[in-house]
């Protein structure tokens, strides 16, 4: 054995002497790569041929073992939240790139996915500019007055003489509601809001822009020391630390639902509004403040605009279905409104709120008997405040509420001062008067109470009025102590202004109940003027309503001039909501009294008194900035009062023809009275209120 080994070592050496080459114990690199057969000569066979440099792994390695790496659906989720955030932080740097350098983002904000112009999709669109639209229940009333002022100024019996200044009035009447009625069109075929996320793979809602985590905690830290009486805290259904567990999950990475979201940037936008208004002789630390409050307002109609239609079944789409309709009858939007309280009252209904017997099932079951006191007065408190903006906005528009009242088995919840606030001023009574509100449009306006007999109707009628009645006496009395019902410390000129406002809706509401009463059996008008049907004719229950409601209307208009701008609110939100209010009251008083004027030839001089200081005092407002969304009611006011009172002066010019015709009386070329007559007579015969 030794001898064979020796040989063949013996062999190797001379090989070496006559400068063979070497041959190694693997094959080359290039070759293992290729899976090709190496000769392991150095260079090998392969290596010559194509003229590649031959190289050999001289090292031994152990090859590494293969561990199996097991990724769970929780690191799936996060590794694909780091990648769309890559991707995301890619197209950031990409569209950087194409802007000028001096163009900065506001400091401590999120940037929003938002793709250069050249890039094919966006994850913005903007919708049409918002026109000035009247809601359609309401505008609906002013079409029709405006029919029956035009059938009051074709009346054949009117002297041709002064048809043409009643022609020119009644053109520019019609003109005015033509183009009113373009921008309502215009409204509704636009989107609510002015610009919708649109969702893809790689879009988040998360990418919306928020204020930096500094400035929300300080905005958080002010309203925790401040006392409710100087703040509104808007989480009404939940406490401080409630709302923090929203915001850490807003502002760190995570998953988080659109619900959340909403109920964030809502409660957000309302306190950097409130610590705007806290901030005292801080200029530039209120207008921070502002700025903020902006940001989190457009980031919150962006959401609401971009929502699916599927909404998930939880508390949190509850309370955020309930926000979004308060923001919406902030800003005018009853009918965006409506969609989003109507999810939220069906939400409420399948989740077994109105009742501690319905459940969705024994999961639901289980759930309930779980809950502690605070979960059980938060839900009760959560479908009360679904079940009053229900029914007070589904009476607004004329609409069939989504809530039963024989299906709730849920106690009623009395008010305490602290769930009171500046802007949702809620009486004690504000369950009964909401109920007040379904049975009012069960038995006026439904279609089974149309369609009973005249009789029946005028009695149920009567019946909700006196109730209505009932519900003025009783707030009257709360009026006079503000204590009872807010907690805020408001300013004089303020308090006034709310007081005002409740009761110019409340006797808005009063007079429309009394209008619906049908007048089939009151005999036909004997004026000579009337050539409208009789059952248009308003009642003077009605008219007697309208005038409480216009006169605390001016009262408001009045207030709003008198107050001390430095101790009312300055914020967009504040404004709008001041605007809403005040014009969407007068509105059916004012068309009520326009009615009484056309169908009675004799009414008082001071119906129109009333109605000139409610289109002087709204065209004052338009004029100023912060109220300039009064011009869509102003031009409308404007255009019906110039009618009505072109035909009551023509009726009153008639009235003296007429006596004059009677008495002798003329005039003369110079415009001198010619044959005067009784003038006691006369004054007594018109009403003594002419002139």
């Amino acid at each position: 054995m030794s001898d064979v080994l020796g040989s063949s070592k013996r062999a190797r050496e001379e090989d070496l002497e006559q400068d063979h080459p070497e041959v190694e114990k693997v094959a080359c690199d290039r070759c293992r790569q290729r899976k090709t057969k190496c000769d392991r000569v150095n260079p090998c066979v392969q290596c010559l041929r194509t003229g590649s440099d031959c190289t050999y792994n001289r090292g031994h390695q152990l090859r590494e073992k293969r561990q199996r790496v097991l990724i769970s659906s929780v690191y799936e989720r996060r590794l694909e939240y780091i990648a769309n955030k890559l991707d995301h932080l890619a197209e950031v740097v990409g569209r950087l790139s194409h802007e000028h350098a001096g163009r900065a983002t506001p400091a401590g904000l999120r940037l929003p996915l938002q793709p250069s112009s050249h890039q094919p999709s966006q994850s913005y669109s903007s919708a049409p500019t918002q026109a000035e639209g009247i809601e359609s229940t309401l505008f609906a009333h002013v079409i029709y007055t405006a029919k029956c002022l035009q059938a009051a100024v074709m009346d054949p019996r009117l002297p041709h003489s002064d048809a043409r200044e009643l022609t020119h009035a009644l053109n520019s009447l019609w003109s005015t509601i033509a183009a009113q009625k373009q921008q309502n069109q215009a409204l509704e075929s636009s989107q609510p809001f002015a610009k919708v996320f649109l969702q893809s793979s790689t879009a988040d809602f998360r990418d919306l822009p928020i204020p930096s985590l500094d400035r929300i905690m300080a905005c958080l830290r002010l309203a925790h020391e401040c006392s409710p009486s100087r703040l509104y805290w808007p989480f009404e259904f939940g406490s401080l630390g409630d709302f923090t567990h929203y915001v850490i999950r807003a502002c760190s990475p995570g998953p988080i639902t659109e619900m959340e979201l909403v109920i964030v940037h809502y409660v957000l936008a309302w306190l950097f509004t409130e610590c705007a208004n806290l901030t005292g002789g801080d200029p530039l630390l209120k207008q921070d403040y502002e700025v903020q409050a902006l940001i989190c307002r457009q980031s919150l109609e962006t959401l609401l605009g971009s929502l699916s239609f599927h909404v998930a079944t939880s508390l949190d789409a509850v309370c955020a279905m309930y926000m979004a309709t308060i923001h919406c009858l902030q800003h005018g939007k009853p009918f965006t409104a409506w969609s989003f309280i109507t999810r939220a009252a069906l939400i409420s209904q399948a989740l077994g709120l109105h009742s501690r017997h319905a459940t969705m099932g024994l999961a639901g079951l289980e759930e309930a008997e779980e809950d502690d006191d605070n979960e059980k007065q938060r839900k009760t408190l959560l479908f009360w405040a679904v079940y009053v903006l229900e029914k007070a906005l589904a009476l607004r528009l004329g609409r069939p509420s989504t809530i039963h009242d024989a299906d709730i088995t849920l106690p009623k919840l009395r008010l305490d001062r602290r769930m009171a606030s500046l802007l949702h001023n809620r009486l004690p009574d504000w369950i009964e008067v909401a109920g007040l509100y379904g049975r009012a449009y069960d038995e006026i306006c439904s279609p089974k109470a149309l369609a009973q007999t005249a009789d029946v109707r005028e009695s149920r009628i009567r019946a909700v009025a006196r109730e209505w009645e009932g519900v003025i006496a009783a707030r009257g009395e709360l009026y006079k102590h503000p204590d009872q019902w807010t907690s805020h410390v408001l300013p004089r000129g303020l308090s006034e202004f709310i007081v005002h406002a409740n009761r110019a809706t409340e006797y808005s509401v009063l007079a429309s109940i009394h209008r619906a009463i049908p007048s089939g059996k009151e005999t036909q008008s004997p004026a000579p003027f009337s050539s409208i049907n009789g059952a248009t004719k308003p009642n003077p229950e009605s008219l007697a309503a309208a005038r409480l409601s216009l006169a605390e209307t001016d009262a408001c208009i009045a207030a709003t001039f008198a107050a001390d701008a430095a101790t009312w609110l300055s914020s967009p939100a504040f404004d709008t909501w001041v605007t809403e209010n005040l014009l969407v009251a007068p509105i059916m008083p004012f068309l009520i009294l326009l009615g009484g004027l056309v169908h009675s030839p004799c009414a008082e001089e001071s119906d129109l008194d009333v109605l000139r200081r409610i289109v002087d005092g709204v065209g004052r407002m338009e004029r100023v900035a912060r109220y300039a969304r009064c011009r869509k009611y102003g031009r409308v006011f404007r255009a019906l009062y110039d009618v009505a009172a072109a035909l009551v002066a023509v009726r009153g010019k008639e009235r003296i023809d007429v006596y004059s015709g009677e008495m002798g009386v003329g005039v003369g070329e110079g415009g001198e009275l010619s044959g005067l007559g009784d003038l006691d007579a006369f004054l007594d015969w018109s009403g003594g209120e002419w002139g």
